[in-house]
């Protein structure tokens, strides 16, 4: 219990810190590394949540992708963060290889998670059904990242609040795992931050409530 919610708030850590060391920016990229990671985290513990183990390959995130990270760093400390955009190939630059790379292989992680968990003889449907809430959850932060402000001036705490939204799902998850209970994804921090951005985008309340009040409302109720 304690392991995996640590490893969730590393995960959100080193997806920033993997960013900032190649000097991605406020591009599709940030999104889409961080998201990236978190998904595979998320569908790697559900795993074992559906079938009862974690079955780590030879060649897995949790040793070999934090070694890579660990080694950018190192790049990025030797060379500084200009070296990320020297060109290698065809136009691509060394951050793009790196950003497709992390968010290729955190996809496949999560694919054979999802095929373990069919092959679990789990339904599609309860799958779909714990993973309803994580999924809005990112789909809201996307929404954030595109068509607010927030994304401009306040992306780290913006990131950060709902890293540990993301956090408390996979806590929960090995909570129920731990103490063989139903998980049960609608938890009140994550159904109630989703609607409060429902309400700011849909709702006159666009036109009353500072974009910064909003977040700094969904931090703190990330926090509860």
């Amino acid at each position: 219990m304690f392991d995996h919610g640590a490893d969730s708030i590393n995960t959100v850590s080193l997806s920033i810190s993997l960013v900032c060391l190649v000097g991605v920016g406020q591009t599709w990229y940030f999104p889409l590394v961080l998201l990236g990671l978190i998904t595979g985290f998320f569908f790697a513990t559900l795993e074992e949540y559906y079938c009862q183990r974690l079955d780590l390959g030879v060649i897995n995130g949790v040793s070999d992708g934090c070694l890579m990270i660990y080694a950018i760093g190192i790049l990025s400390g030797i060379y500084g963060v200009e070296l990320w955009t020297m060109e290698v190939f065809n136009g691509w630059s060394l951050i793009d290889m790196v950003c497709f790379v992390f968010f290729i292989c955190s996809v496949l992680t999560a694919m054979g998670s999802v095929l373990n968990i069919m092959g679990s003889k789990a339904k599609l449907s309860d799958m779909f059904l714990r993973s309803s809430t994580f999924i809005a959850l990112n789909v809201t932060f996307l929404v954030h990242y595109k068509f607010t402000s927030l994304s401009n001036w306040y992306l780290r705490i913006l990131t950060i609040a709902y890293g540990l939204m993301n956090c408390e799902l996979i806590s929960h998850i090995m909570l129920a795992h731990i103490t063989s209970q139903v998980f049960n994804p609608f938890r009140p921090t994550i159904v109630a931050s989703c609607a409060v951005v429902c309400l700011y985008f849909f709702s006159p309340l666009k036109l009353q409530v500072p974009e910064a009040v909003l977040l700094w409302g969904l931090f703190l109720l990330c926090l509860a």
